[in-house]
Parts: C-alpha cells; sequence; structure tokens
C-alpha cells in the first residue's frame, strides 16, 4: 500500500466557495436595472433567474461569477433598449459583418 494520500482520505479538503458578488458589480446591476425601468423586488428577481439560470432567495445569494452572466445580459438589455426586435436574427444584428464594411 502507498503512503500517498487519497483525494478523498484528507478532510480537511473542502471545495472552495463561490466568491460573493463585489461592491462594483453590485452598483453595475443597480444601475442597469434603473436604466431599463425595473424596480421591484419581483422584477428583479425575475430578470435575475431568466439571465443567469439561477433563482436567488436574497441578493447576498448572488455569486462573483453569476453576477458578471447577469451584468452581461442587463447590459445587452439597455443597448437594444427601445429597438424594434423583428424577430430576422440577420437584420436585429448588434455588430456589422464583414459583408457590411465591404
Amino acid at each position: 500500500m502507498s503512503d500517498e494520500l487519497s483525494l478523498f482520505d484528507d478532510p480537511d479538503v473542502r471545495p472552495a466557495q463561490p466568491a460573493p458578488m463585489t461592491d462594483s458589480q453590485r452598483l453595475a446591476i443597480r444601475s442597469a436595472f434603473a436604466r431599463l425601468g425595473i424596480s421591484t423586488a419581483r422584477e428583479q428577481f425575475d430578470v435575475v433567474e431568466k439571465l443567469t439560470g439561477e433563482r436567488i432567495a436574497a441578493v447576498s445569494d448572488l455569486t462573483e461569477t453569476a453576477a458578471q452572466s447577469l451584468i452581461y445580459g442587463l447590459q445587452s438589455k439597455v443597448r437594444h433598449a427601445g429597438r424594434a426586435n423583428t424577430g430576422n436574427s440577420w437584420a436585429d444584428r448588434d455588430e456589422d459583418t464583414w459583408i457590411d464594411k465591404l
């Protein structure tokens, strides 16, 4: 038998806890919600679940990684606010393609 410890034999090894959302992320999220006019907690929690795939019970449950996904999704919503969505992905694209640049 080997003297090496197995990962499963070490009781002090625990999975790393996800980092909580940062203050700057909280500010960015609050700002994006304000720009979008999403002001009630119910609406905000629904948007968090839709954009991150995670249902949270409290704002403090939002991890740094989930907050970054939420910020990205909210920024996209802010960019598209007021624009008509035609349902045509080509017409609704955000950036010019090489064809547009010709």
